[in-house]
Order: C-alpha cells, then structure tokens, then sequence
C-alpha cells in the first residue's frame, strides 16, 4: 500500500556551473533549461541562480526519467560541475485513494504525517549513517583511533492486518451509500472478533495519497481561493482524519446490544420472558415532563428482552437501565474498554465522554440505556461488540500483524493481546441469538446475506441540542457467522439526507450486507444456510462459484480460468498473450451462476463502459432477470420464486459493466418492509 522509490534532488552552486572548458555557465541558460525541465517559473528560478547562497535546491523527489533528460543535457553542452543530482526517495502509493485515511502520507522529507504513517514513523524510516571524528579548530579532520563510523540503516517493512480486497469491497459501498443519502460522510470497520484484526477501515470522502494537499478532495475547490489559511489547513484535516479512530459519535441504538449483555450477565433478565417490558410509545423519566419517546409511532405494548431488541424498543431499555442502575452499567463500560483510548497504533484517539458517574441523574441513565449523550469513537464500539462475538473476551484491536528487519530479514509478529474476560459464553451465546432474530425478524431485515446467518443491530442517533446542523447518525453493526463469528461489520452514516429518512436500518443495514455478500465468500467463510440462486423462475440451481482475482494475470490465463468455471469472459485487447490484467468487474471474491460475464481491463483497455441500473422491483424473476442482463449487468438472486421486492443498487445509479445486482423475491409480495 505504501512503498519508497528511488527518485533524486536536483541542486546547484551558484557562479559555479561550469563548462569543461573551465567557463561559468550562462545564468539565463540555466534558468531557461531549469524552468522548462521541472515546470518552474522562469523569473523565479533566474532570481534563485543569481542568488548568494552557497547551494540551492532546485527540484526534489525527481523522477529517473527527468533526471536522465538532465544528464543528457548536461553532456550536450559539456557542463561539469556545479550541478548536483544526490540520491533521494519518494513515498509512493500504487492504490491511490484506496485506506488512504488509514494509512496517511509524508511530508517532503519522507517523514510521515498522518496515519499509519505518521505512528509507525520510528520504524519506517531508518536511521542515517554517521561518522565521528575528532577535527582541528579550522574544522579539518585528526586521525586518531576513537574514530568511528555507525553504519545507516533501512526502515522497516510493516505488514498490515488490512486486505486490500476487503478495503476495497468496504469503500465502493461506502462511497455509494454516502452519495445516495447525500450525507456528509460515512465509516465502515470489519473486525476478526477472534484475534482483533482490522480487516478493513474506511472513510469517504477520502483523497488520493499521491496527491494529498489538492484542494479538490475537500468539496471546497470552486471557494478556495478565497478562504483564510486556516480554513484551507481545517478543511484538509477534515478530510485527512480518520474518524473511525480519532472522531466521536453517539452510538444509538447499536449501543443496545452491550446494555442487554450487561443485563443478562448480571442475571437481572431472561431473553424471552414474556411481558417483561412494556411500551406504552412513551417512557416516563423522572425530571422530564413529556418522558422520552420511543422513536416508533406505534407502541410496541408487552415485549421480552429479543422483542425489544427487534423492535429497538427505547421504552424497554429504559426500563432495563433502571433495573441495571448507573454503578453497574459504568462498571462493565469500564470492563469493555470503552473509557480506554482505543487504537493509538492507527492514529491519535481521543477519549470517549461519559458524565461522570456523580452526576448521573434519572434523565443521564434513560439516554446511557438506548445509545445517547456519551460519546465513543466508531473502534471502541464494534470492539466491544467483538466482545460479544467471540464469547466474551477483550481483545485489542490489531492492524500492524508483522514487523519485517529490511537488512536481516528477520519478522516479527505482533501479538494478539488478549485484555480481559468480560462477560460469559452463555450470554455471548445469547445476545448473538438476539441480534440474528433482529435481522431476520426486526429492523436488521435488510442485512440478510443469502447463504449465511447473519445478526445485527441497528442505530440512530439525534443531534445534540444546540448542535442540530450536525444531523442524525444512522449505524448498522452486523456479526457473522452467529456460531463462531469470524467477521464484525461496522456501517456509519453521517447525516443523511435521505427521501427515505435517517434510520440505520433503512440507510446502513443494506449496506453492511451488500458488503458482508462479497467479502464472506472471499475470505472463505462458509455458508450455514443453502445459497439459492437462479438464471430462471423455472429453475433453482445452487451452482454459484467464486470469482477468482484475476490481476495480475495475463488476459489469456485469466480467461481460461474463468472460462473454466463457467464464466463468459470479456475483455477488449489484441493480443492476450502480453496483455496483463489490471482490474476486472466483478471484483474477486463475488458468488456467481455460470454464464455470468467478467469483464477484464488492462493498461491499454482502462475504458469502463457505464450504464444505468434499471428499476427491476414489482417485476417478476424472470423479467428482472432478463432486464439487467441486458444492461450487461451480473443478477444474484434471493429467493426462488416470485415478484422483486427490492434490488442492491438503486434505479438510475450509474456502475460499470459486470456489476452484480442482487434482488431479493418474494412470492405473494406486497412490497418491502
């Protein structure tokens, strides 16, 4: 993701350019070759060779191809000496954007300044050579035998615990998912619960790592010119900031899953008593005239503890925050590591806001109960809800797995570093059961992934008062498999801006399953319920194979192999036996038919051809089936029979050929929920 190539600074002595002949070379000469050569202005660059300073920079980080066409140059008109080309290196970043507010940049000097970057510094960069002398009052160096040279040393290389496929899958749904809501921008975490690793950490809108300082990533290009300084430095640390880690947020209702965890912990509730919480559509709380609301217009009457966590009922938490009362629930905040800083090795973390427990009052409880009015950042919530994935155990999160010496080749693996036990296997085991009936019977339903049991919950915070600009939080935090969970999927909208309003489970909970539906078959995750497929309404086949990552190769490779598996393959070279592969769509990792098309791209056929995703709902499985093949895009169905309930893509999105659309059937629909 991150690499340094050999580039060079190109410096000069002023009045000491000469030819071989022993002349000085022409000032105007000079800044003539120099301006045309690097893109510089002429005048300023003249006024820097007419300059006193013993030596001038002229360029840095200057690639081999300009610096050869200097080299020539210089030959051309016999110049030898006063023009100094020194070895340097540039940071370079082949992805892009790609974790680009994870993994963060350098500054010129190659030290690092954002990001991974900037808090693995120490061992990215090495240490320079030097050698000590012992030297005369004119500064001339004495032979004597305390002489000693400290050879340099290379940095690190450091191995991150993110796949490059995961991240990718995480920001292309992210990125739709903050411009269909025109929200102000969005987070996504998936997490190993069993050992801590971040497989995948993303923010949009993000930047590309090449070209950092462009004020076209901050949405503010068209008026930078007339903002101050430091409103232009604000704005670029906006965007730099990855607020996964270092931004606070108000959980909402995600928050329910470790309220009910305490709760069932403390053997103060069973998760299918009958009428052990009633919601009257309004809760009393003492100190507040009108109570708290629940955020559905129907009261949701009697309910046990999986109903309430279904209906993310804020009545019932309320009353099971009362029965756990503010001592109790701070001490196991505390055990789930949410008044900890939490990931110092990705970025700097601020610590979460909690009103202290002195001043806890009947209204502070009510809000703590269902998510509100405490601030953590979007890390300490999917790993403490990790927590309650693996069975009960804090472990730190981990993004830098190994630690490679460049000169001895030597690795070191960093541990996992298991903290503490929090809760036991049987609540796990019993909130995990929960959050699976909030997917298939509440408002997780649009999480569903076909093929797998997947549990979740979902949040919706409201603007603080005195803060309502900065809109409500829609969230969606997904766990899978229910049994041994191998992957936690945390989903962050902010602000959306939505015809079909702010809700996490309306505006998040489609898009951890969209992205959970490509990244569990990639990873190898296998499926627990049977994957029902179909290029026809007439008949269900379960022949869905993986598609394989084909870059790298080269063309010819890539089609046999997935010819080989039943895929139509289309990619627009000449000669496939030279041509590599550079990108392809689908991406790797995706469940399809055969017959399905792949369409492969190289360096000499970047060209994506768009089309428009069609409106396939209330048509029947065949016809959507026949109308987005003819739009060249990929189908995954869920479902056998029946009418479309709902599609992965909105109608009218703009995507690429091969792009897989996953409809959802239903027989007898009445639309969606």
């Amino acid at each position: 993701m991150a690499i340094s190539v050999s580039v060079d600074t190109v410096s000069f002595n002023p009045g000491k350019v000469k030819y071989s002949n022993g002349k000085k070379v022409e000032n105007e000469l000079l800044a003539t070759e120099f301006s045309e050569l690097f893109g510089l202005d002429y005048q300023e660059t003249l006024n820097k060779i007419q300059s006193d300073s013993s030596v001038v920079v002229i360029a840095r980080k200057v690639e081999t191809d300009i610096v050869k066409k200097l080299k020539d140059w210089m030959d051309e008109n016999k110049i030898t000496s006063g023009i100094n080309i020194d070895e340097d290196f540039k940071r370079y970043y082949p992805n892009g954007s790609l974790a680009s507010t994870l993994i963060g940049f350098c500054g010129t000097d190659n030290t690092g300044l954002t990001g991974i970057e900037e808090r693995w510094n120490d061992k990215l960069v090495g240490t320079t050579g030097r050698l000590t002398v012992t030297s005369d009052v004119n500064g001339d160096a004495i032979s004597d035998e305390n002489e000693e040279y400290i050879p340099p040393e290379n940095g690190s290389n450091i191995y991150l615990t993110i796949d490059s496929t995961v991240q990718a899958i995480a920001e292309r749904h992210l990125k739709e998912a903050v411009e269909e809501n025109s929200a102000d921008y969005g987070g996504v975490i998936l997490m190993n619960p069993q050992n801590g690793d971040i497989l995948a950490m993303a923010n949009y809108p993000d930047y590309d790592l090449n070209d950092p300082q462009n004020p076209i990533y901050t949405g503010l290009s068209d008026s930078w010119d007339t903002l101050t300084s430091e409103e232009k430095s604000n704005a670029r640390y906006n965007i730099w900031t990855n607020k996964n880690v270092s931004a606070l947020y108000e959980p909402g209702s995600t928050f329910k899953t470790i309220v009910s965890a305490i709760a069932l912990e403390e053997g103060l509730v069973q998760t299918a008593t009958e009428k052990d919480f009633f919601c009257s559509g309004n809760q009393e709380v003492q100190g507040l005239e009108k109570g708290i609301a629940c955020w559905s217009p129907y009261a949701h009457g009697y309910q046990t503890l999986t109903n309430a966590l279904e209906h993310s009922c804020n009545p019932a938490f309320i009353q099971l925050g009362q029965r756990i009362g503010i001592r109790t629930l701070y001490k196991y905040f505390d055990a789930f590591g949410l008044f900890d800083r939490c990931g110092n090795d990705i970025a700097a973390t601020p610590s979460s806001k909690f009103t202290p427990i002195d001043k806890v009052g009947s209204v502070e409880l009510a809000t703590t109960s269902f998510g509100q009015r405490f601030s953590i950042t979007p890390l300490q919530l999917i790993t403490a809800v990790s927590t309650i994935a693996n069975g009960g155990t804090l472990i730190e999160p981990r993004i830098v797995k190994q630690i490679e010496d460049t000169d001895t080749k030597s690795i070191v693996t960093t541990d996992v570093n298991t903290i503490r036990s929090v809760i036991s296997k049987k609540t796990s085991n019993q909130v995990k059961e929960m959050m699976l009936s909030v997917v298939e019977n509440g408002t997780g339903g649009r999480t569903k992934v076909t093929g797998y049991e997947v549990g979740g919950k979902s949040g919706t915070s409201e603007p603080t008062v005195g803060n309502e600009s900065a809109g409500y939080v829609a969230s969606f935090i997904a766990i899978t498999p229910i049994e041994n969970t191998q992957v936690v999927c945390l989903v962050i909208v902010y602000n959306p801006k939505s015809a079909s309003g702010h809700q996490g489970g309306t505006i998040c909970a489609p898009v951890a399953g969209s992205i959970l539906s490509e990244v569990l078959p990639y990873i190898n995750i296998t499926g627990t319920t049977t994957v029902a497929t179909t290029d026809n309404s007439d008949s269900v086949k379960n022949n869905s194979k993986p598609v394989i990552d084909a870059k790298n190769m080269m063309v010819s490779t890539a089609r046999e192999k997935l010819e080989s598996t039943g895929f139509t393959v289309v990619a627009n070279v000449e000669d496939e036996n030279s041509s590599i592969v550079t990108d392809q769509m689908p991406k790797p990792g995706a469940y399809l038919e055969a017959g399905a098309t792949i369409y492969l791209y190289t360096s000499e056929n970047e060209v994506r051809t768009s089309v428009n995703v069609p409106d396939v709902k209330n048509k029947s499985l065949n016809d959507a089936i026949n109308i987005l093949k003819s739009s060249n895009l990929n189908v995954v169905v869920d479902g056998t029979k029946g009418i479309v309930t709902s599609q992965s893509i909105t109608s009218g999105t703009p995507v690429s050929e091969g792009t897989v659309v996953t409809i959802t059937v239903k027989e007898n629909a009445n639309g969606g929920q």
